[in-house]
């Protein structure tokens, strides 16, 4: 019976995928690359356990849909205006500046300009699947490289729709050109058709149906309206493939979109994988074998060509150099999009089975090396002697009316100018501290100008920039940017730029505050777990705890993290006597009710019992320098306190500490 054969393909192929993924995923390579042995390894050219691929290709025309389907739903304005720089600019010369050549260098071998086309097109678009992971097992999704290289994907999978249309025209031998516009001419007539219904008639069904709070009859209508609405445009003459696309974009634009990507994505998942396999059923081992001189130089071309062509791009688009390197490095491989576009082409005849063969295993290698590449780039960018090299730039400060503001003293420096920059920048204006800006988006920089903020475009891990800032006379640097690399990088040009200077650093993660504080921050604020105090004070709140006993819970938490004055690691304004001694400043409020109020400096006896010296005491306005033995200490004073930061530990907890010592 076919629908026994079937199952027992299916059963073939996920038993055997299984444990090649899991494999693969040990090994911390793309399980792309998995799905596609696994269909080596059972296909016809392999062990034979599947002979005929009719079936499984079915159901991988369905995961084609699904997976195009979910890109519709995931595009947005609003996502593609916040990478509107790659998207607009560094995407359509990495996409030109790799498929022309690939079209000439082709039309050089004899190809047709057609299949040169689409050579060129499968070649230059990457693997978002492969850009994501390896950019989230180093936590850099949010990282300036991680944006630029998810704005290139982007539009990368965007080329890719109308080059699906393409295909069928250009096996037909019509004008290319022409046929692709009346093509997109009638999707256009029929998007404006499927919008009015989807803005007008799908909240009205989709509203009435999660009324119901019934999560299947939500999946099944959602499935239709995919289904559906492919199956209407591809009536009228346009691909399933496109019509899929057309259908999540419509979709996406409603509230429900991210509801509905959340149903369909273990589908498009599992039907994803059964395409791959698909791809490498197709895939005749002894032709590799045959051609492996050839397959790995192409490798290797691919890999170095790509990066070179993303990283003078990205460097175009007035990225820093370091930056459009690891972005070249990222998107390096080949795409999975590009096996759709591959496949395709060999079905209407326009790829041949050697091409086939030799594209499909150079793309999968380059999936494999990239990882591996980009991790020695990543170390490469941070050597100290890369960081210290003059490297030219492709738009200094000066053309773009940004100099420097004029000369400070005594200042901060904010590298970041996002919601965290212009709030400290608020708080510094207020109480008159001198301060200057570094951040890398021109249109922000113009903008903050234009409001009188004294802000510099340049790179913050940048020498030169940070020379122009004065951060051989500023105080402190404050590092509010998302990109953890390019933090790490930053921080240590600021320390062995200025000894002196206190380097504060936000990171997203606990787990990022050792390398920062070895790279040589003063102190490290991580959201994580400052959003957890949050929390717990919240919590704490809402059972009516009283506040003296939240501020003790907080403390505890603190201490039992960081401890009290852990190593080097706490904020503590520093005087440095010589080479070798550090004197350090520390400042404590007497409450009111404490147990020393009323005492004198030499009743005290915090220099006798911890060597900590009184500089001064600050009352209502007034500064007391170097107060007398005889001198009360009263509550509401502010003690000025000098010493080692062990000896200010201990006067710390001999103020603070019950029963405070000689005061009683």
């Amino acid at each position: 019976m076919d629908e026994i054969h079937i199952l027992g393909d299916l059963v073939v192929v996920f038993g055997c995928a299984a444990p090649v993924v899991y494999l693969f995923h040990r090994l911390k390579q793309s399980p792309i690359v998995g799905f596609v042995l696994s269909g080596v390894l059972i296909g016809p050219f392999g062990l034979s356990l599947i002979r005929d691929v009719t079936n499984v290709n079915t159901l991988a025309i369905l995961g084609v849909m699904i997976l195009l389907f979910s890109l519709g739903l995931e595009f947005s304005l609003k996502k593609l205006m916040e990478t509107r720089v790659a998207v607009f600019i560094t995407g359509p010369l990495q996409m030109a500046g790799t498929a022309i050549p690939v079209i000439l260098l082709a039309r050089h071998l004899g190809v047709s300009t057609g299949t040169g086309l689409i050579y060129g097109i499968l070649i230059a678009v990457s693997s978002t699947t492969v850009l994501m992971k390896m950019l989230a097992e180093r936590s850099e999704v949010d990282s300036l490289h991680g944006r630029i290289g998810l704005g290139i994907s982007i539009f990368q999978d965007l080329c890719t729709v109308p080059m699906i249309v393409a295909i069928p025209l250009l096996a037909s031998g019509k004008a290319v050109l022409p046929a692709v516009l009346t093509a997109l001419g009638k999707a256009a007539v029929i998007i404006a058709a499927v919008v009015m219904v989807a803005r007008y008639l799908f909240p009205i069904l989709l509203g009435g149906i999660l009324r119901t709070r019934s999560k299947e009859l939500f999946l099944i209508t959602s499935v239709f309206m995919f289904l559906g609405t492919a199956w209407v445009t591809s009536i009228a003459g346009i691909s399933l493939a496109l019509g899929s696309f057309l259908a999540g974009l419509i979709l996406s634009e409603s509230e429900y979109g991210h509801q509905i990507f959340a149903e369909v994505r273990p589908f498009r998942d599992s039907l994803n994988s059964l395409f791959f396999i698909s791809v490498g059923m197709l895939v005749d081992p002894v032709v590799i074998v045959r051609n492996l001189p050839a397959i790995l130089g192409m490798s290797a071309a691919l890999i170095i060509g790509k990066a070179l062509i993303t990283t003078v791009a990205a460097v175009a688009s007035r990225v820093p150099l370091q930056v459009g390197i690891l972005t070249g490095v990222a998107l390096a491989q080949i795409g999975e999009f590009s096996f759709i576009i591959l496949q395709a082409s060999a079905a209407v005849g326009l790829v041949t089975a050697r091409a086939y063969q030799t594209l499909l295993t150079s793309s999968l290698l380059t999936m494999v090396f990239t990882p591996v590449l980009f991790g020695v780039a990543r170390r490469l960018v941070g050597r100290r002697d890369w960081q210290q090299t003059k490297w030219p730039t492709w738009a200094k400060a000066t053309e773009l009316g940004l100099a420097a503001p004029a000369v400070l003293e005594d200042h901060v420096i904010i590298c970041g100018f996002g919601v965290g920059g212009r709030n400290i920048a608020r708080v510094l204006k207020a109480n008159r501290i001198p301060y200057i800006v570094l951040d890398l988006n021109a249109q922000s920089v113009t903008e903050a100008r234009d409001e009188g903020e004294p802000v510099l475009f340049g790179d913050c891990s940048s020498a030169h920039i940070l020379e122009l800032a004065g951060i051989h006379r500023a105080r402190v640097i404050v590092f509010a940017i998302s990109d953890p690399f390019a933090a790490r990088l930053a921080v240590g040009v600021a320390r062995r730029m200025n000894r002196e200077l206190v380097i504060l650093t936000r990171t997203k993660y606990v787990a990022d505050m050792d390398a920062l504080w070895d790279t040589g921050s003063t102190e490290v604020i991580a959201e994580e777990f400052e959003a957890a105090l949050e929390l717990v004070t919240r919590i704490l709140r809402v059972y009516n705890a009283p506040r003296a006993l939240v501020a003790a819970e907080i403390k505890s938490i603190r201490d039992l993290r960081f401890g009290i004055f852990r190593e080097d690691r706490a904020t503590v304004p520093r005087i440095r006597l010589s080479s070798d001694v550090d004197v350090y400043t520390e400042t404590w409020d007497v409450p009111q009710g404490s147990p020393w109020n009323g005492t004198t400096v030499a009743d005290s006896r915090l220099r006798s019992d911890t060597g900590v010296l009184i500089l001064g005491i600050i009352r209502e306005n007034r500064t007391l320098n170097n107060p007398g033995p005889d001198e009360q200490i009263v509550s509401g004073d502010r003690l000025v306190l000098s010493g080692t930061k062990e000896q200010l530990r201990k006067a710390i907890q001999t103020l603070t500490g019950p029963g405070t010592g000689h005061a009683q």
